[in-house]
């Protein structure tokens, strides 16, 4: 607020000076409220909250990559002996992950691992890589875009199996956004 309400009917100004004298809005409205301004560029983060976004998504992606190690040794062995094409799952960072507790990135990756589990006990081939929070881009990609926060390697029999493994990724229903390509042969 600038202090100007010159311009506010008397009842818009009752209603924000309601709003200010009230109780605050549930968090999750507020954070999805902020997320939106983001978006649309009326609201810049604050320094501090950059700072704490990076080491957010660097210990996000250390644990999720914890959970693809511990899902990745198992014991559940993957059947397909390689000849099906394979196809990467490119996982963008959702618009609020900066804004989980450690509980809540933990119970994230033990839902990952527990995907990446029933995808190689169903019989398809599976394996995440850690991916360091640095990165430098090239080309048009802008800067706003979501920050690349980790991949899976799948084998599928085609694209449209591939797609349904990507559906079925939790990653997506947490906001994130998936990018499904195959794998080249070289």
């Amino acid at each position: 607020m600038n202090g100007n309400d010159d311009d506010l009917t008397p009842e818009e100004a009752k209603a924000l000076k309601g709003l200010a004298d009230g109780a605050a809005p549930p968090a999750a409205l507020e954070r999805a409220t902020v997320a939106r301004l983001r978006e649309r560029g009326l609201l810049a983060p604050p320094r501090r909250a950059r700072a704490s976004w990076l080491l957010a998504a660097a210990a996000g992606v250390a644990l999720f990559c914890v959970g693809l190690f511990v899902g990745h040794h198992s014991g559940a062995a993957p059947s397909g002996g390689g000849a099906q094409p394979r196809f990467a799952l490119f996982l963008y960072d959702a618009p609020l992950e900066f804004t989980l507790t450690d509980a809540q990135m933990q119970e994230r990756v033990s839902e990952y691992r527990n995907w990446a589990i029933a995808l190689r006990r169903s019989g398809a081939e599976i394996h995440g890589e850690k991916l360091k929070p640095e990165a430098n881009r090239l080309g048009d990609a802008r800067s706003g875009d979501a920050p690349l926060g980790g991949y899976f390697i799948v084998s599928a029999k085609d694209w449209n199996a591939a797609m349904e493994i990507a559906r079925s990724c939790p990653h997506l229903k947490h906001g994130g956004t998936i990018e499904v390509r195959e794998i080249e042969k070289t």
